[in-house]
């Protein structure tokens, strides 16, 4: 399956470290850089951009780039393709190739048959072992023509940024269970103003004292009666505060599928409170994990896949956005705090989430990604892409075919399932013929996934923990867009998925 930018409803900001990036200007000095075979010949009468592109003659041909890559990063290749006869046709590819030179895997895109140029090429992540990438164009030897290449870019390391910042919170008072704990800290209020009203946002508990409100950035604070007044649980913005808000009016209630960026517009907040939570409460299940639990308590080496799609590599929380206060991404919260638990550090983590990745996706090249680096535990993420599609017995075969060939590569590996937080109920109108069917699906996918526990089997449902919350506070106090939570949310992610395998997690 090839998985293109453009079939999918957000924007990447693009983040390269050095290596190979040609635009419009593929050919311009011939083949310096490029490997050929087959009848191939630079041709000036037919560049997309520029003056000179690459013409692949009668039979097979083939251009060809290799460039040095990292493994478990995340690639986009564009070219652009067209044939001097519908009957003939190419192909872009993109392909990946260990330190010896030998093939992992490699991807083709659909055949380009038209006459006038077409964008082709590839969306992916480098599979384990990676040490070389190579991007080209190639026909194969039906009818007589030409096929011509030309404009390529490929960009590697998206969301890496070039520097690393430290986390300017505290990460062990953010992986504090928000269930059991009496302070609450940084919890995320989009101050919200309706109908023209004083903006204001709902915290989770009933406070007994605000220790602290802050920019999200944790660089302004904001003081009470001046800023900000409290009513209960209720914040409210004062007429004359400095504070970020958010106004009914701002947000696209027309438009199906709406689409927003919230990321660091929340206040957030600091307090202590005694009321209880009376929401599902993530449990311990390490018993059904057990050959796990014997390494984690032996303090054995482990190996960690997270293996899924956006949420999992981390978009649009703080440190994955390299935006203050740079909060770990939900897998490596987890993997700090399961190494402070159980008193060492030989548990490592590869994150094998790939944005806008689909479950069929991950079942299909679950050999390539996830087998090779031989795991112990792997958390399966998918589904956030996927309700447009599949059904939950369609996305349960899925992921059943993930388990099965994980499982033959490696017998003891042991799984859990995250059963995600759901969408913000504003995202999709209520006109929409098949609202129902996108909800159905979502609440189909959680209890798919409970049913599938079992020995070595075990699930975390963030659906009905995300539906609690958003009763309690509202969705856009979680989220940073429809489908990806924001810091806040994300520990949720983190702290249960800590509690199914720390008994006494606090």
């Amino acid at each position: 399956m090839t998985i293109k930018k453009a079939l999918y409803l957000f924007t990447l900001i693009l983040i390269s470290t050095p290596g190979f990036a040609q635009n419009n200007n593929g050919f311009e000095h011939g083949f310096a850089g490029w490997a050929t075979k087959g009848k191939v010949a630079i041709d000036k009468v037919n560049p997309h951009k520029g003056n000179s592109c690459a013409q692949l003659g009668n039979e097979y041909g083939e251009v060809v780039k290799r460039i040095n890559g990292s493994p478990l990063s995340i690639v986009s290749f564009d070219a652009y393709v067209r044939t001097s006869d519908s009957t003939i046709r190419g192909y872009s590819f993109i392909r990946f190739l260990d330190v010896n030179h030998k093939q992992l895997l490699a991807y083709k895109s659909k055949a380009v048959r038209s006459q006038n140029y077409e964008q082709t090429g590839n969306y992916t992540e480098t599979p384990p072992g990676t040490r070389y990438i190579e991007v080209g164009v190639d026909r194969d030897s039906s009818g007589k023509g030409f096929v011509y290449a030309d404009d390529f870019t490929l960009e590697t390391n998206i969301g890496e940024p070039k520097v690393k910042h430290q986390p300017l919170v505290d990460v062990d008072q953010y992986m504090r269970p928000f269930w059991k704990s009496d302070t609450v800290y940084n919890e995320t209020v989009l101050l919200f103003s309706e109908n023209g009203q004083s903006a204001k946002g709902k915290l989770l508990y009933m406070p007994d004292k605000i220790l602290n409100v802050k920019k999200f950035d944790l660089k302004t604070s904001y003081k009470r009666d001046i800023d900000y007044t409290v009513n209960g649980n209720v914040i409210t913005r004062t007429e004359n505060s400095g504070m970020s808000f958010r106004a009914d009016t701002s947000f696209d209630t027309k438009k199906d599928l709406a689409w927003y960026n919230l990321q660091s517009q929340c206040m957030v907040v600091t307090y202590t409170h005694h009321d209880r939570w009376s929401g599902p409460v993530p449990q311990y299940k390490g018993d059904r994990v057990p050959m796990i639990m014997a390494k984690l308590k032996a303090r054995k080496p482990v190996n960690i896949v997270a293996y899924g799609m956006s949420i999992t590599r981390g978009m649009d929380v703080s440190s994955y956005d390299n935006v203050a206060p740079y909060m770990p991404t939900y897998v490596n919260l987890l993997t700090d705090k399961l190494k402070k638990a159980y008193h060492y550090n030989d548990i490592k983590l590869f994150n094998v989430g790939l944005p806008g990745s689909v479950v069929d996706w991950g079942a299909q090249y679950a050999d390539e990604y996830v087998n090779p680096i031989k795991p112990d535990l792997v958390i399966i993420d998918f589904g956030m892409n996927d309700f447009w599609r599949y059904t939950p017995e369609q996305f349960k075969g899925y992921i059943q075919t993930i388990i099965n060939k994980v499982k033959t590569g490696n017998p003891k590996v042991e799984f859990i399932l995250l059963s995600n937080m759901k969408f913000d109920p504003d995202y999709i109108l209520d006109s929409d013929k098949n609202k129902a069917w996108y909800l159905a699906n979502m609440e189909g996918y959680s209890h798919v996934l409970k049913a599938m526990e079992g020995n070595g089997v075990i699930n975390l449902n963030m659906a009905d923990l995300s539906d609690f919350i958003y009763h309690r506070k509202k969705a856009k106090d979680c989220i940073v867009n429809p489908l990806h939570p924001n810091d806040y949310m994300a520990r949720w992610y983190a702290q249960g998925l800590a509690q199914l395998l720390i008994r006494d997690y606090k």
